[in-house]
């Protein structure tokens, strides 16, 4: 009865460490899973920023590019209708 009641011990302990192995592998896995979370919110927050900033810089292109036309459309245009005009 001693042996089989030394053999249940031996197992309880082996039990034991493995639970709290476990334990604090559990504990790093959430530890890195908050730290993943935490940069995948400051990836999209990077992310929605460049976003805007590249959506302006279009706009700017875009402004940029249709003031050139209007001008030089002005530089085409007014010499024609001043010399048919006089």
């Amino acid at each position: 009865v001693q042996n089989q009641v030394d053999e249940v011990i031996d197992v309880m302990q082996e039990n034991i460490t493995k639970v709290i192995e476990r334990g604090e592998r559990l504990d790093d896995l959430q530890d890195k899973s908050e730290s993943l979370s935490d940069n995948a919110t400051a990836f999209s927050n990077r992310a929605k920023q460049l976003r805007r900033q590249m959506w302006w810089r279009g706009c700017k292109m875009k402004a940029i590019i249709a003031l050139v036309v209007v001008i030089l459309l002005l530089v085409i245009i007014v010499p024609i209708v001043l010399k048919y005009h006089t």
